[in-house]
Order: C-alpha cells, then sequence, then structure tokens
C-alpha cells in the first residue's frame, strides 16, 4: 500500500502539482495520466522512494516494483536470467549450484567430493527459496514478454536497450512485490508480450501504478485514473474504469470551460 499525503511536487523552479493526497491499496490499479510534461515520471519517482517531493511525505507498506523509463540498474557483467532471479534473492544459489556442477566434472576427487557438499548446500537453499519452481515462473515469464532463452544466458552488457528494458519488467512481475509502480512498460513489447502482460496485471492481487500510452492496456487493467492537470497543478481523482473516466473528464472539462466564461 501507498499513501502519498500533501505532496508538493517541483521540477526546478516549476511546480507541478501541490496538496496532493491519494492511497493505493491492495486491488487498487490506477492509470496515472496527463500530458507530458504534467510531472508523472517525477511523480512515480518519489512514490518508489527514489526521490523526494518538495514538501509532504509517502509512505509504503509492503515491497514495492519500480520500472522506470529508462532502467541502467544491475551489474552489466551479471548474466540476464540472475538479473532477474535477483529479485527474490536466488541469484546467489543459482550461481553457485552451476560453480559446483561444474566442479562435479572434475578429475580430481577431492574437488568433487568438496563440489557435491556445495551443491547440495546450494540445493536446500533453493527450495527453501521457492525451488525450481521459481526458476521456472522466472523462466516463463521472461518467455512471455519476448526473451529467449538463449538471451537469458548473455550478461547484461551485450543486451540491447530494449532486452535490458524487458529483463527489469521481467525481475519486476517475478520479484512478487505488494505495489508494482510501471512507467511505460509496453516499451519494446511484441503484440503478444503486451497482450500477456494485459493478463498478468489483471491478475495481480496488489496495487498497481502504471503511465501507460497503450489505452488497450489502460482498458483493460483500470480501475482508477489519477490524472494529472498541468494548468491547475493538482491531481484529480476519478474512481472509476478508463472508459467511464473518459466520459467523466470530458464533462469536466465542458463544465471548467463555461466556468471560466461565466468568471
Amino acid at each position: 500500500m501507498i499513501t502519498a499525503h500533501q505532496l508538493e511536487v517541483r521540477a526546478g523552479a516549476r511546480l507541478l502539482m501541490e496538496n496532493v493526497s491519494f492511497r493505493v491499496g491492495p486491488g487498487d490499479k490506477v492509470g496515472l495520466v496527463g500530458r507530458n510534461g504534467a510531472g508523472k515520471t517525477t511523480l512515480t519517482k518519489i512514490l518508489s522512494g527514489e526521490a523526494l517531493p518538495a514538501a509532504g511525505s509517502v509512505h509504503a507498506t509492503g515491497d514495492v516494483g519500480y520500472l522506470p523509463q529508462d532502467p541502467r540498474t544491475g551489474d552489466p557483467e551479471v548474466l540476464a536470467r540472475e538479473r532477474i532471479l535477483s529479485a527474490r534473492g536466488l541469484d546467489d544459489v543459482v550461481r553457485r549450484l552451476r560453480d559446483a556442477e561444474a566442479d562435479m566434472g572434475s578429475d580430481d576427487p577431492n574437488v568433487r567430493e568438496r563440489a557435491m557438499k556445495r551443491y547440495s548446500r546450494a540445493d536446500a537453499e533453493l527450495h527453501a527459496g521457492g525451488g525450481y519452481a521459481a526458476e521456472s515462473e522466472a523462466a516463463q515469464i521472461a518467455s512471455s514478454l519476448g526473451l529467449e532463452g538463449r538471451i537469458l544466458t548473455q550478461p547484461l552488457r551485450t543486451l540491447s536497450g530494449g532486452q535490458r528494458r524487458r529483463v527489469e519488467l521481467a525481475r519486476i512481475l517475478f520479484s512478487g512485490a505488494d505495489t508494482l509502480i510501471l512507467d511505460e512498460p509496453t516499451n519494446h513489447l511484441d503484440a503478444d508480450s503486451i497482450v500477456w502482460l494485459r493478463e498478468f496485471l489483471k491478475g495481480h492481487k496488489g496495487g498497481l501504478i502504471v503511465i501507460s500510452h497503450d489505452t488497450g492496456l489502460l482498458e483493460a487493467t483500470v480501475t482508477r485514473v489519477l490524472h494529472l492537470d498541468a494548468n491547475r497543478a493538482v491531481i484529480d481523482v476519478y474512481n472509476m474504469g478508463w472508459r467511464a473516466y473518459l466520459q467523466q473528464r470530458e464533462t469536466d472539462e465542458k463544465r471548467r470551460k463555461r466556468e471560466r466564461v461565466n468568471a
């Protein structure tokens, strides 16, 4: 759960929004919308804990999985598979398993014996962390996002920007975080992967905040809308789905226009 209280958000000296308060609880699927430059990305950084507001506070309970627009995190030498597994702390144990497997083929019986003991310890840790089912789940998520098996065996530094982003998205979806904050998650995804992502997010039991230009994704997943009004420096909260929001927003804009004319 994420609670924002009396937020003031700025980009340098420019005021983006003030006195903003809202709550995202379990099961809330929120579309964060507004024109370019309204402050959507800045707000998600604050909600994820990667930046601070000019005033006000954000309180989060449970884990938060955040996908920024341009993720550049992770050791570039780490394999893509290990990067995804690191979301649940399984990357190190899988690496130790692979190293032990290699040593178990040694001609030296002492090396083989030590390797078998290391393998047993690592295998026990893997089972305690969800076992091989978790590794299979990570591979399935990666595949659904268009990451082939060969890509998962490559270091991050060898991947394209689009592949890196899909690795980070897979990592966040695999993490099991209570709240997901996704900034343009459909970037670099093909049509099949977008359809799969819609279904995944619809089934997510925790909270969701998503920025997306993909109206199909918003229509399929969103149950609430936060509209950042750059002219008024406020957030309008709509407790309704995407289509109802579009109709209500049009009505609100017409009303405000009449009020300005009358004033």
